[in-house]
């Protein structure tokens, strides 16, 4: 699957091997607000994308593409990526490939933009909605009637909320 030689630094923190790169299990490989560079094809193992308060949007797996977005609309990052509980391969796909889209395409582009500003929308959305279910089980916390009942619903809540955001995301 994956060929090539790489060597890990010091810290055993990822490392780069021309278009390739390799992440240790729990990694993080950025974080929002950063300025984006690349994006990246994942060849083998998992990265979750997680929001501001760490709330999971998504798990990625081989043949995935992570760190478009940003590219694509000129934005800074406005979610975390860390590779998951395994390495993570990955391709890299340079700034540039994205620049050219944009300027050879125009129609491709525009779609493009406007599917990812809607995704980052949702995102918001369903952020937003965990958050506020998360407060809701917090100011409800104490009545031992209810709070079984409530757990249950909560993380029925969180279910829907994760299907949601796997919709939006295919």
């Amino acid at each position: 699957m994956f060929s090539g030689c790489l060597h890990w630094d010091d810290q055993n923190n990822m490392k780069r091997n021309n278009n390739s790169i390799i992440w240790n299990p729990g990694e993080l490989i950025y974080e929002i607000g950063s300025i984006p560079e690349e994006a990246y094809l994942i060849l083998e193992g998992y990265v979750i994308i997680e929001t501001k308060d760490q709330f999971q949007l998504n798990r990625l797996g081989t043949g995935e593409v992570f760190g478009e977005s940003s590219l694509l609309l000129g934005t800074k990052r406005t979610v975390t990526a860390k590779a998951c509980s395994q390495k993570v391969v990955a391709n890299i796909i340079p700034k540039d490939y994205f620049l050219k889209l944009k300027k050879n395409d125009v129609i491709l582009n525009a779609l493009i933009r406007k599917t990812q500003v809607r995704l980052m929308d949702a995102n918001s959305k369903i952020n937003q909605l965990a958050n506020e279910v998360s407060e809701l089980l917090s100011s409800l916390k104490g009545d031992s009637k209810l709070d079984g009942e409530l757990s249950s619903r909560i993380t029925n809540l969180r279910k829907k909320i994760s299907q949601i955001n796997d919709i939006a995301n295919d």
